[in-house]
Order: C-alpha cells, then sequence, then structure tokens
C-alpha cells in the first residue's frame, strides 16, 4: 500500500496568522512577562501545524462506523501528539504538550475505552518570553500518532488435519486496540544505507533549533499520511506480526518540517 507525503506549503507571512490563537498560553509560575499578544516581538511563538491525511484504505473502512456529516468527514485529520522542551538562556526549561488533530476519528467499538488522553487538549501554540536559547523535541519521548482503529496481528501456523496433511495458516494471535503510537525513525547503517523503514526518514526528525531571536516564530510542521496494513483480512485491519518491514511502518510514513520565521 503506497504512503504518500502531504504536498501542502507552508508559508509565513509575519505573527498575525496565528491570531487569534494566542490565547493558549501556559502560564508558569515564577517566570515573568508571558502574556497573550498579536505580534508581540519581545517574545517567541513555538507552533505545532498538522498537515496530516488519512490513507484511503482506513478512510473508507471507517467512515460507514461513524455518524459524521459531510463537513465533519472533509475536516477529519489524524491526531498527533508530541512534546518540545524550550530552553532559556539561564538553562531553566518548560515543556509544552501539542496536540492537533480529530477526536472523532476512532472506531466507535472502542471511543469509549480508548485512550483518556486523546480529549486532553488542543494545544498548537506557545508564547515565551524572548529570552529563548533553544527549541527542541523533548529527550526521551517521541511523536505519536493515533491509530483509530483494532489491528489484528496473524502468524502462520502449521496444523494436522484429521487426515495427516500438514495446513499451513494464519491465525489471529493478537490485537493492538485503538491508542497512541510512537512514530519510530528509520533504521540505517554507518554508512546510511536504509536497514528498516520505519514512519520517519533520519532526514526528515525534529532537530534543535538554536539561537532563536526575539520575536521569531518557530513553527513545527508534521506532514504525512496516516496509514494501517490491511495484509492478511483486506476488509479489516490485520498484519503478519513476523513480517517485520510492515509492523514497522503501522501508523504511515511522516516528514517533520521546522520554519524559522
Amino acid at each position: 500500500m503506497p504512503l504518500i507525503f502531504s504536498g501542502l506549503t507552508l508559508l509565513l507571512c509575519g505573527c498575525d496568522w496565528l491570531n487569534p490563537a494566542f490565547v493558549s498560553v501556559f502560564d508558569t509560575p515564577g517566570r515573568q512577562g508571558r502574556v497573550s499578544l498579536p505580534n508581540a516581538p519581545g517574545h517567541v511563538v513555538v507552533a505545532f501545524s498538522n498537515q496530516t491525511e488519512i490513507d484511503e484504505s482506513l478512510l473508507n473502512y471507517l467512515l460507514p462506523k461513524l455518524d459524521l456529516t459531510a463537513a465533519e468527514v472533509l475536516k477529519l485529520k489524524p491526531r498527533i501528539r508530541m512534546r518540545v522542551r524550550i530552553t532559556y538562556i539561564d538553562q531553566s526549561f518548560e515543556v509544552v504538550e501539542f496536540q492537533s488533530g480529530s477526536t472523532n476519528l476512532v472506531d466507535p467499538a472502542f471511543a469509549a475505552v480508548s485512550a483518556p488522553d486523546l480529549n486532553e487538549s488542543d494545544f498548537t501554540n506557545f508564547v515565551a518570553t524572548c529570552d529563548v536559547a533553544s527549541v527542541q523535541q523533548e529527550p526521551g519521548t517521541n511523536i505519536e500518532v493515533f491509530i483509530p482503529v483494532e489491528m489484528i496481528g496473524y502468524q502462520l501456523v502449521e496444523t494436522t488435519a484429521p487426515g495427516g496433511q500438514t495446513v499451513t495458516d494464519f491465525q489471529p494471535r493478537s490485537n493492538i486496540a485503538p491508542r497512541f503510537r510512537a512514530l519510530g525513525i528509520d533504521e540505517v547503517n554507518e554508512d546510511g544505507d536504509l536497514i528498516l523503514q520505519r514512519n520517519i526518514g533520519v532526514r526528515y526528525t525534529l532537530s534543535p533549533v538554536p539561537n532563536v531571536i526575539c520575536g521569531s516564530v518557530v513553527v513545527i510542521t508534521v506532514q504525512g499520511t496516516l496509514a494501517v496494513p490491511f495484509q492478511i483480512t483486506p476488509d479489516a485491519p490485520s498484519f503478519d506480526q513476523d513480517d517485520l518491514a510492515t509492523v514497522a511502518q503501522i501508523g504511515g510514513r511522516y516528514k517533520i518540517i521546522v520554519i524559522l520565521q
């Protein structure tokens, strides 16, 4: 199943494009001067832009189960979550959790018990005081995508039929309920050759942004396509759990683009 990057382009022409979203601001004790103002030159804005899509096979599987209007279908977007560390000149730091996408993109059979943090927030931008030294992904964390369907893992099993002949067939062995799934980085060798393709290419990860000056806007954009395998049973999400290449790519293919304006 081909996974295709979104071809959207982000055009920045100043800070006004973020308004009125500047109202989404954390108020951290002990650090004064954080305000919510349009075009605030004494501040640094860190923003998350979700430009992801949904694979057609997954969408066709889910839509008959969802009670959505045509307008709601057009707005469906994968749920993406990430944690970003903003480090200040004095080496103090704050960790911001960004989350964006549709909370109603989930198989209704699991919606009540799928993930209590699915509706936790829709926080997509943060206004910091201007003494920012760097912006980076929080160490030890992953960018995550919410998988909205149950996936059944199959294994090729040999059994003996009543007549004595050996029968080889795929049998269900595991299941993965809807949940957030960490996006893995491609595995490469010391020469940079691809060993195992996962969700994000090594060239498209979230690199630290140093030397952020006052008035800057740091935009972290995620592009890509949410996809799950329909490998064993083509009418439902399924995969061969011994097929490492397929398992590694569950969730789809993405790239991270950082723009400093």
